[in-house]
């Protein structure tokens, strides 16, 4: 697929509403400065990048935006930050409230599984149980949505990678490090049994 324009980077930009048009970004405007002078060397591609590295957007969202989509930056009071993971059950987000600004993992059903009464008991089921414990080792649960036929389950962003990656990427773990792992996550499971 081509790269989008530089004009037409910039009116995806507009119309994705992930730049306030109120309060830009002094390198937006920079850049759109150059661009009306004819002096952005690199395409919208280049144009996206130096975005990123000034904090204005996400890789995520800059791949997106070079793709030419413009919607699907926001679900309900959330900005989408980053694509989390995917699988058959939901896709995780990273995603910042818009006025607090926190930021939290949101799962997201698929569209396709909706309909699916048992499925979405399910989903809901699973919001209540997580919504009910609180224990360090346990990721909170914050609130359950929809916004039409996308629901979601608002979660605590924990920062980090998931144990199977590190041991994939650094090898086997230290004996005393993988029994501790081992400990918290069996502290967070007798704690919800417990409940």
């Amino acid at each position: 697929m081509a790269k989008p324009s530089v004009d037409k980077f910039f009116d995806l930009l507009d119309r994705s509403r992930l730049v306030d048009p109120e309060q830009p970004a002094p390198i937006l405007r920079e850049l759109k400065a150059a661009a009306e002078r004819g002096s952005t060397s690199g395409g919208s591609t280049h144009l996206a990048q130096r975005l990123v590295d000034a904090g204005v957007i996400t890789d995520w969202q800059s791949r997106k935006l070079l793709e030419g989509r413009h919607k699907g930056f926001f679900l309900g009071k959330y900005k989408l930050l980053e694509h989390l993971q995917a699988g058959g059950m939901s896709n995780v987000y990273l995603a910042e409230h818009t006025l607090m600004r926190r930021q939290v993992a949101l799962k997201v059903l698929p569209k396709n599984r909706v309909n699916d009464t048992s499925y979405l008991e399910r989903f809901h089921r699973e919001a209540e149980a997580v919504a009910s414990l609180n224990h360090e080792n346990i990721v909170k649960a914050y609130d359950v949505d929809h916004e039409g036929l996308n629901y979601y389950l608002v979660m605590e962003y924990v920062q980090g990678r998931d144990l199977q990656i590190t041991v994939n990427q650094d090898g086997p773990l230290e004996f005393s490090k993988a029994a501790d792992y081992i400990r918290q996550a069996a502290e967070g499971l007798a704690h919800a049994h417990a409940s």
